[in-house]
């Protein structure tokens, strides 16, 4: 019974994280005047679809980036209402790095502190630069300023075929001991990335759009899709 009460508990604490990440990038995207149209939360992740809009390549970081800044902030707040719960304060600052946390003894310590490791989980994931992650977007408009956009995108392509070939050693390590493990990156889309094998192999996805396109936004970092 604790068992599924403990899985019930992880599954909705993931899906409010994964909510809150998606609201994030939906407000970053409004301070830079792209509505939203709607929200879908999946099994593994989650989606906001974005209306019409135009935004620079720094806007679009900037989207991408409020997803996972809103996971290390809830990843912070949640410890430290953890360690406030079950820690006798006061609280030196050492002792946080020198000894291990306490252990949770019930059921409401037990979900400040899953929720704390998910969400620096869910943080660490999806600042990876590879695609479809937002890590990619961010890390493309950081290096497409030194080595231009091309480049930039294939720099982050090979990253990602890299990290998704680690992922896939860590799936089958896992699936031989027993457990089913998912993780991103995928291969696909990196692979593609970095020969350049887009729509157009000299112009690799762009940030910005034209005004009448309409605009799928990935959640999880992927770049705008004309419908």
């Amino acid at each position: 019974m604790d068992a599924l009460i403990h899985t019930f508990v992880f599954a909705v604490l993931f899906f409010v994280s994964v909510f809150l990440h998606e609201l994030a990038h939906v407000w970053a995207a409004r301070r830079q005047g792209i509505g939203t149209e709607r929200i879908e939360l999946y099994l593994f992740g989650g989606l906001a679809y974005f209306k019409q809009g135009v935004a620079s390549s720094r806007g679009w970081a900037w989207i991408a980036f409020a997803g996972p800044l809103a996971n290390i902030v809830l990843a912070a707040g949640l410890a430290a209402s953890y360690y406030l719960l079950v820690a006798q304060l006061p609280v030196e600052v050492h002792s946080l790095f020198n000894s291990p946390p306490p252990r949770p003894v019930n059921l409401l310590e037990w979900m400040l502190w899953i929720g704390a490791l998910l969400n620096a989980a869910l943080f660490v994931f999806n600042i990876l630069p590879a695609y479809p992650l937002d890590g990619s977007m961010i890390a493309q408009h950081l290096l497409a300023r030194r080595f231009g956009s091309g480049t930039a995108a294939r720099i982050v392509g090979f990253c990602g075929v890299v990290l998704s070939i680690l992922r896939f050693v860590v799936i089958l390590a896992a699936a031989i001991s027993g457990v089913l493990l998912w993780l991103p990156p995928a291969f696909k889309p990196n692979w593609r990335a970095f020969r350049g094998t887009g729509k157009k192999k000299s112009n690799p996805p762009r940030p910005a759009v034209e005004a009448n396109d309409d605009v799928e936004w990935r959640g999880k970092g992927g770049w705008p899709i004309n419908k």
